[in-house]
């Protein structure tokens, strides 16, 4: 299986914490996956021979387009306050933002969040023309703090479903569930649907559609259309989260991914690593036990 795992980072937080993220890929993961990381600054100094730099804005000029066109509107950047002509949040008042709802927020920042959406376009198309089978999205406050074997890459990544991700929408419950995590997101470069997945996710930047949605993240938009295709094409999805019976909030460390990395959401970048308290008990039937591992055994208790 030919693999081509991508990130990108926040302007000026590469020697925060995307550094060390890529270097950790670079060390651990099978030494036949390609790494490409897209960036909107001057490329950091070339380390690694397997790391490819690909400049976002010249590779994707309608991303810079749709940024160009709502950087000065507020609502469009997650904030409250609009702007004649501006966009508005629609339903806002019954969205499932809870607390945020009334306040600024990453769930309606289009802008921030946009970026992340046409690195994995641009590299679905480029990829599948130079015969990568699968294309992983991984956040750049990740860690891979062991080496992780080709055979659980391979048993990860189906060849029959589209999308491999951590699903936060439990069978048992029936209630809708919430957006996916979308820290790790595989994409079946074999899959018929795939490009045609790709345009449509751009076309709802570059034609603003996506300010008709509920949420503007990148995690909402994903599981909208991921949802969409699911049920209009019959496609099919592998859900490595609440489907295979993984607990938490925290799903990514909870599922078998926490075998071999850690995700560093919100201010566990500040600690370095996610916390004790973060894993969940396990079931009998669940896809993996990472309490076993060294590295869990000597993170902190707590966030606190």
């Amino acid at each position: 299986m030919k693999i081509k795992v991508i990130t990108t980072y926040k302007p000026g937080t590469w020697q925060q914490y995307a550094q060390r993220s890529v270097t950790s890929i670079l060390q651990n993961w099978p030494m036949g996956v390609a790494i490409n990381c897209y960036t909107e600054e001057q490329f950091p100094e070339q380390f690694h021979p397997r790391l490819k730099y690909v400049d976002l804005h010249r590779a994707q000029p309608e991303l810079l387009n749709f940024k160009q066109r709502h950087k000065n509107d507020p609502v469009a950047n997650g904030e409250l306050q609009q702007v004649p002509g501006g966009v508005h949040r629609p339903g806002s008042l019954q969205a499932k933002g809870g607390l945020d709802k009334n306040k600024g927020s990453y769930l309606w920042d289009a802008v921030r969040f946009a970026n992340k959406v046409f690195c994995v376009t641009h590299a679905i198309k480029t990829s599948k023309e130079k015969k990568y089978d699968y294309v992983v999205w991984l956040d750049a406050d990740t860690y891979t703090f062991r080496e992780m074997p080709t055979k659980f890459l391979e048993d990860l990544l189906p060849n029959d479903s589209m999308l491999t991700y951590l699903g936060r929408e439990n069978p048992d419950l029936k209630d809708g569930g919430k957006y996916p995590e979308c820290g790790f997101v595989g994409y079946n470069l074999n899959h018929p649907e795939i490009v045609n997945f790709a345009n449509d996710w751009e076309k709802l930047y570059i034609t603003d559609e996506v300010f008709s949605l509920l949420e503007w993240h990148d995690s909402y938009v994903f599981w909208h259309l991921s949802k969409q295709y699911r049920n209009e094409k019959k496609v099919k999805v592998n859900d490595i989260g609440y489907w295979k019976k993984v607990k938490g909030h925290h799903v990514f460390i909870n599922s078998e991914l926490g075998l071999y990395i850690d995700h560093m959401k919100g201010k566990r970048k500040n600690l370095g690593s996610s916390a004790k308290n973060d894993l969940r008990p396990v079931r009998d039937d669940a896809p993996a036990d990472v309490s076993q591992i060294d590295y869990w055994k000597n993170v902190p208790p707590s966030l606190k």
